[in-house]
């Protein structure tokens, strides 16, 4: 039993790489990707007014702002671990259909990525917010579909899926994921969008397969 799981656990974290290694490779692959960006601010909910406004209601209350930022930083790792070990620990099976949901959820963004790209809300605009700059793991052209709500709906669907109890509070986590995502001005509301129809897509992909 110690040695399927300890399987499982290093084919989660071969997944887990894997989005490592192309975000290290993705400056010659996202050379050919197109910028959208000046169509994907046409659309309602991009505006200035409208950005700024959200991050700075969340920003003036305290509580808020400081469970929103908690719960963003933990959001990618979080998003994909918690889940990984819970059904490791507790369901073989399930494990193995969230680890091939995992793998088809970064391939889907991976070539999402690769095809166009748009940036970050407050890349765009200035937001009364503290962003950290970024780095080769969080590149600005990872934003349309979210990557943090990607895995956040795969495991929240994959969770929901059991309806027990004892995953109340793990679901409540992936759940506030895409909320904080958009509170705090990291992503758009059709990035939250665009990572629910990939979370989908990945997880109706699996149960075919």
């Amino acid at each position: 039993m110690r040695g399927k799981r300890l399987k499982l656990l290093l084919a989660f974290l071969v997944v887990y790489l894997s989005w490592d290694a192309y975000a290290l490779i993705y400056p010659l692959i996202g050379r050919w990707s197109v910028n959208v960006l000046s169509y994907f601010l046409k659309l309602p909910l991009t505006s200035y007014r409208f950005e700024y406004s959200v991050v700075s209601w969340a920003v003036s209350n305290e509580p808020v702002h400081r469970v929103m930022r908690a719960v963003y930083k933990a959001g990618f790792v979080g998003s994909f671990w918690l889940p990984a070990i819970y059904f490791t620990l507790t369901d073989e099976k399930r494990a193995k259909r969230l680890f091939r949901r995992f793998a088809l959820g970064f391939g889907l963004l991976a070539l999402s990525f690769a095809l166009f790209h748009v940036y970050a809300p407050h890349v765009v605009y200035t937001l009364p917010e503290h962003y950290a700059p970024n780095d080769w793991t969080a590149r600005p052209e990872f934003v349309f579909p979210s990557p943090h709500c990607t895995l956040a709906f795969i495991g929240l669907l994959s969770v929901l899926e059991e309806r027990k109890r004892e995953t109340l509070l793990l679901a409540l986590f992936l759940a506030l994921v895409p909320v904080s995502t958009v509170l705090l001005g990291e992503h758009w509301v059709w990035d939250v969008l665009a990572g629910f129809m990939v979370a989908l897509l990945a997880v109706r992909l699996e149960k075919r397969v």
